[in-house]
């Protein structure tokens, strides 16, 4: 029974991390996507005004380093919860939010070439202004369009961990059917702007249930946890 007790309290911390990752990196989007975080374009012209903006642009790419920390960190607590209801399905679903991960890591330094390149002229003297401006140009519709690559492995991984919290029943049955819901909603909505890029200026608001539902789970996770007591399922998975 002690053992038992143990991996039921060692689940539900680790739940808990899972929910406490999911806030920081949701509050580090959001201060991605509504910060004062200039765009890379205020740097083109290298006037005075646009070095005062560089510290912005910094704490941004920090933000995003913040971020795919954290959904690191959000796969390997779910994979610890996860696991003893199914090893495979909780390893795959972890590699594909670790490859999310790792997408957006490139991203980030690719992100940053463009930003060094634009703001120190010393690092490319053999290119003119308008040389540098292309360049930057070029990397920022790399970073901005690749991130829907991003996109499908985050929500293959999301659709796997909530299918397996709904097996369990560890979680509320509608809380993992609306993460299953979310998940396929954003892999489609990616894969679909990969394939039609002119749809995404008609899709974007779609994002949006997706959002709320991280912020829901995530404080569900973080101040309920998960039931080991109650379902017979989750205390099987976890036992």
């Amino acid at each position: 029974m002690s053992a038992i007790h143990h991996t039921e309290e060692s689940a539900r911390r680790m739940a808990r991390l899972a929910g406490l990752s999911y806030v920081i990196y949701t509050l580090a989007g959001l201060y991605i996507t509504f910060g004062s975080v200039p765009p890379l374009s205020a740097f083109v012209d290298g006037s005075a005004a646009s070095q005062s903006l560089e510290f912005g642009f910094r704490t941004g790419l920090l933000a995003e380093s913040v971020l795919y920390v954290f959904v690191c960190i959000s796969a390997a607590a779910m994979y610890v919860v996860l696991r003893s209801v199914s090893e495979g399905g909780a390893l795959v679903a972890a590699f594909c939010r670790l490859i999310e991960g790792a997408l957006g890591v490139t991203f980030i330094i690719f992100k940053y070439a463009a930003f060094a390149a634009v703001v120190n002229p010393d690092l490319t003297p053999a290119f003119s202004g308008e040389e540098r401006a292309s360049l930057m140009m070029l990397l920022r519709d790399v970073t901005g369009s690749a991130l829907y690559f991003l996109l499908i492995p985050m929500a293959v991984g999301g659709v796997l961990f909530f299918s397996l919290f709904l097996r369990t029943r560890l979680i509320p049955r509608w809380l993992s059917a609306w993460g299953m819901l979310t998940y396929t909603v954003i892999g489609f909505l990616a894969a679909s702007i990969v394939l039609f890029p002119a749809l995404e200026q008609h899709v974007m608001l779609f994002f949006i249930p997706g959002a709320l539902f991280e912020w829901v789970a995530a404080l569900w996770l973080l101040f309920m946890g998960i039931n080991t007591k109650a379902p017979e399922a989750g205390r099987a998975a976890l036992a």
